[in-house]
């Protein structure tokens, strides 16, 4: 794999979404989140699909995916942090 990005508002409510490069490689998603943009991430519990909707205790924080390739497409990689999430509009 080379690559994952983030696309979508960091905002609760909104809905982000992930995008790995090449296109069309098979991959399996985690969501991460943190109080820091450059701290120690977690897994978000259950996130695990190409999207993810931001909730209430996403506030404050930022959001990284990771992708992990499998059959032919190998490695793992890891967006770069969202935005600090904004409060529901």
């Amino acid at each position: 794999l080379e690559s994952v990005t983030i696309s979508g508002t960091a905002q609760v409510g909104q809905t982000l979404s992930a995008a790995v490069q090449p296109e069309g490689a098979t991959v399996s998603y985690k969501w991460k989140r943190s109080d820091d943009a450059d701290g120690a991430y977690t897994d978000i519990p259950d996130a695990v699909s190409a999207s993810y909707e931001l909730q209430a205790e996403d506030e404050g924080k930022y959001i990284k995916a990771e992708a992990a390739g499998t059959g032919k497409y190998t490695g793992t990689v890891l967006s770069a942090a969202t935005a600090a999430v904004a409060a529901a509009g």
